[in-house]
């Protein structure tokens, strides 16, 4: 099969060198998900539902999609790589919509663990967990005030920093895209003020989409999209080392053995900075804090449109009303120059799955970043 393909190539495929490795990776899950009876999964999604539905009767209907997944991986190369690596994960994705009188809202939340089996759900995400976040979004949307459109100072949290560094620039950064996109020829240069940090990591103990070897049995690493403000490292996989000279960072992934492993993000975020939370929202005399991610998109050229589902008016520095059905859209390269200062507090990476002609289970975050008047446009209405 591989000679007859190869007829099509215009050119030979390189890799580059790979020290061949043995190894056996064990998952630690204390509650595998494949021995977790189906009516024990289906009765936690009704709990979800029965819980919202007791915290606030105007809750009209919910969606509850969980997933789970458990096994072991095999690579054996003609290299002399022979890999053993058990992986799994649980996963549930929620949409609640809330109605009061003529007016239907709705919300979503995400939650999951690599690092833990169905024990997760017992141990940290319990059924009235995401049901009491659940209800609170769709409460938001529900007393929210109309956005103003146009251009306003705005700060992002966690969630939709996390969709910027991971749709809007981390795919800028994979090298088989990057040819493409906006970062071509940018390497080495200056794409973001100093103090600003970007990075992918596959090593982290708890992230989405963190493991100890790629899918061609590279060791996972620790990548510098963006150090000090520099566009300084891309991802790679064996045959884009070869391509570019650049280091190999274990980024290939496959979905499953039906798919050749491609070049995909794992866990993408923002490094924190060095300014208190609340200083980044000092001399706003109008604008946006934008919090939760609703879904949204971007392109190879650096554009996004993100829909926010928790976000607050920004009032004489402080937060005000919170706001239903905003959206921001912009050219994330534009942006990345105007950030005013990135947070120093504490953030965690939520999970997520990402598309790129398979499916990766990724991860992403960041701290709160102040972006000023400009680079990031509202939507809503007068």
């Amino acid at each position: 099969m591989a000679l007859s393909a190869g007829k099509t190539r215009r050119e030979p495929i390189e890799l580059a060198e790979l020290k061949p490795v043995n190894d056996k990776v064990k998952a630690r899950f204390k509650k595998d998900p494949a021995e977790v009876d189906l009516q024990e999964k289906i009765a936690y999604a009704e709990r979800v539902w029965h819980e919202a539905r007791d915290l606030d009767k105007r809750m009209s209907a919910i969606t509850v999609r969980l997933r789970d997944s458990s096994g072991t991986k095999h690579l054996v190369t003609n290299e002399g790589t022979e890999l053993e690596m058990e992986f799994g994960h649980v996963h549930v994705w929620s949409w609640l919509t809330g109605k009061e009188g003529g007016k239907f809202t709705g919300a979503r939340h995400e939650c999951g663990s690599i690092a833990k089996g169905w024990e997760y759900f017992d141990e940290d995400k319990p059924a009235s967990v995401v049901a009491q976040r659940l209800v609170k979004l769709v409460q938001q949307q529900m007393k929210g005030a109309t956005p103003k459109p146009g251009s306003f100072p705005c700060v992002c949290g966690g969630e939709v920093i996390g969709v910027l560094a991971h749709e809007a620039l981390g795919h800028l950064a994979e090298a088989d895209l990057t040819l493409q996109s906006a970062f071509v020829g940018k390497t080495g240069k200056k794409v973001a003020p100093e103090g600003v940090y970007m990075i992918d990591d596959g090593t982290l103990p708890t992230g989405f989409g963190s493991a100890k070897y790629d899918d061609e049995g590279t060791p996972t690493t620790r990548v510098n999209i963006i150090k000090d403000g520099i566009l300084e490292q891309l991802l790679t996989d064996r045959e884009y080392a070869k391509k570019t000279g650049l280091p190999l960072t274990g980024s290939a992934r496959a979905e499953d053995y039906r798919f050749s492993p491609i070049i995909r993000m794992r866990n993408t975020f923002f490094k924190r900075g060095d300014v208190a939370d609340d200083e980044l929202f000092e001399d706003i005399d109008f604008g946006y804090y934008c919090l939760g991610f609703a879904g949204g998109q971007a392109g190879t050229n650096a554009s996004f449109q993100v829909g926010v589902q928790e976000a607050f008016e920004i009032v004489d520095g402080e937060i005000g009303q919170p706001v239903t059905n905003l959206s921001i859209s912009g050219i994330a390269t534009e942006a990345l120059l105007q950030i005013k200062g990135v947070g120093k507090g504490d953030f965690h990476l939520g999970p997520g799955r990402c598309g790129k002609g398979q499916e990766a289970l990724v991860s992403d975050g960041g701290p709160m970043i102040r972006f000023d008047k400009g680079p990031i446009t509202i939507g809503g209405k007068e």
